[in-house]
């Protein structure tokens, strides 16, 4: 049951974070049209902020819910069903808002639009609809029951004169019923579901600056599962991370929250809490200290070889926003520095939220860019220089003071090789690394070969294996021939931390596996 609930999870996982990679890219060009568009700049540039600004508002963060719809019928499906699971996944969300606005009309249950609109009656509009506003939620759910029910019944086979009909043609006239009926439930349960997420939204509203440190917190202790996700994902997109009117839409979620005051940054009086979730100093200041503190804490003779190491995995932090290659340096090798970590991670929000930074960074480039967004008397940027400074120092002399207190082996510590630095559950390559195509055959080699190898997907810095037999897999391998970061032996579940050319590698091996 253990096994099949953390397959499940981790299924999911690998599945939702498809979709919001592509937020990540969309944020940062609105913030570039947020900037063109202040008050100070041109006419010409205003327009040109404004036209591109209000094409992706619309047309990426207004449709999030088609979009994770698509994304996740797409990601959970089978290989060989992933074209008719995205079809799939636009068409069963256009029958679920056809269906569930047929039946309040017929139930004469159609909210009446007030002077804010729909705002608070629980229903909203969507491609013209007026539906049971799910929000997000709705892309979700019917996204995994297209996942779902395609690799299921994705190999049903009927008579000969029906063969056109077999398979997943088959699986959408199941998908048919399935939703319509979905989408008649969901206007008698949604309202309770809401009810109990506005409930949980007020709790963690009202615990105030200590609800952002135990984020952070339960953020990095997530990490080694890949399951910090679950964290991030509904406080970013969803109602859980606040609600918020801005120009008359109501936006849910911190990430939409934050993209809404943007466009609308010249009427903005007061930046809404939620920035809090958003204002993250973890890829930024954070590994600069952890990488100082392991460096000075290294044997002499090895710190040109650990700053060989360190360099490159805090420039991917601060530029890119991905800190794995850096924590899977520390992460299996000492769970008291991981645990000093999280804390250290859930304390800079908490300082960030106290004295009330409020604007969105979790890069180095997008806190350079966002910093013009709004003036400091609401941003608080002036903050930003000082707490960059406490947080590294927190970071470094907690980091070195357990390394040296607990004699800690950690990189650099013990006697280095040009071939393997670090013998503990996550190993570091530096030299000796095969070619990019020896790569990929080393790779399916230590993962017990092709016949092992059930999916393979990545999220943003790791190639995530489902294999058939764990007792295949050869460690030694991926250990020590493969460039990566580390790997997390989940017994079925293997991930091989790659970095910022994971999907590239992931081409490759789909590729090779084909031939």
């Amino acid at each position: 049951m253990k096994e099949k609930l953390m397959k499940s999870a981790s299924v999911f996982s690998k599945a939702i974070i498809q979709p919001a990679m592509f937020m990540a890219v969309t944020g940062i060009v609105l913030s570039i049209c947020a900037i063109l568009k202040l008050d100070f700049m041109p006419e010409f540039t205003k327009n040109i902020g404004n036209f591109v600004f209000n094409i992706l508002s619309g047309g990426m963060i207004g449709q999030l819910s088609v979009i994770f719809s698509v994304g996740i019928a797409t990601a959970l499906a089978k290989p060989k069903y992933k074209t008719d699971a995205a079809i799939l996944g636009i068409i069963t969300f256009l029958i679920f808002l056809y269906a569930n606005n047929s039946w309040l009309t017929v139930t004469n249950r159609l909210a009446e639009a007030g002077e804010f609109g729909l705002y608070g009656t629980g229903q909203g509009m969507i491609f013209g609809m007026q539906v049971v506003d799910m929000g997000v939620f709705l892309g979700i759910m019917l996204g995994c029951l297209v996942g779902v029910m395609v690799n299921k019944f994705g190999e049903i086979k009927l008579h000969k004169y029906l063969s056109p009909y077999e398979g997943t043609k088959s699986v959408y006239i199941l998908l048919i019923f399935a939703t319509i009926v979905l989408a008649i439930v969901t206007t008698y349960i949604w309202p309770l579901v809401n009810a109990v997420v506005e409930s949980v939204v007020a709790t963690t509203t009202t615990a105030g600056s200590i609800g952002f440190f135990f984020y952070g917190f339960l953020n990095r202790m997530l990490l080694p599962l890949g399951l910090h996700h679950f964290l991030w994902m509904p406080l970013f997109y969803t109602p859980l991370g606040g609600t918020a009117e801005i120009a008359g839409q109501v936006q849910n979620g911190a990430f939409n929250i934050w993209l809404a005051e943007l466009g609308n940054a010249s009427s903005i009086t007061s930046m809404h809490p939620s920035i809090g979730y958003l204002a993250n100093f973890g890829s930024i200041s954070l590994p600069i200290g952890i990488a100082f503190a392991l460096w000075k804490t290294a044997r002499p003779e090895n710190r040109k070889k650990v700053a060989s190491i360190l360099i490159p995995t805090v420039v991917t932090a601060f530029m890119a926003g991905v800190t794995e290659p850096l924590e899977f340096l520390f992460l299996f090798l000492s769970p008291i520095l991981w645990l000093a970590h999280a804390i250290v991670y859930g304390l800079s929000l908490l300082i960030t939220n106290l004295i009330g930074i409020s604007i969105q960074f979790d890069t180095g480039i997008n806190m350079i860019i966002n910093s013009f967004a709004f003036p400091v008397s609401l941003g608080k940027q002036y903050w930003i220089p000082v707490v960059f400074v406490i947080t590294a120092l927190m970071e470094y002399f907690v980091f070195r003071y357990l390394i040296v207190k607990l004699n800690i082996p950690t990189l650099g510590r013990e006697e280095m090789t040009d071939e393997v630095l670090d013998e503990s559950t996550v190993d570091v390559v530096t030299s000796k690394v095969l070619p990019a195509n020896s790569q990929v055959e080393v790779i399916v080699e230590g993962l017990g070969g092709k016949d092992n190898i059930v999916n393979i997907i990545n999220c943003y810095t790791r190639l995530r294996v489902d294999i058939q037999d764990e007792t295949k897999v050869n460690m030694n391998i991926l250990k020590n021939q493969v460039k990566s970061s580390g790997i997390v032996d989940k017994g079925k579940h293997i991930q091989i931390v790659i970095g910022l050319g994971v999907e590239t590698v992931r081409e490759q091996i789909e590729e090779y596996l084909k031939s």
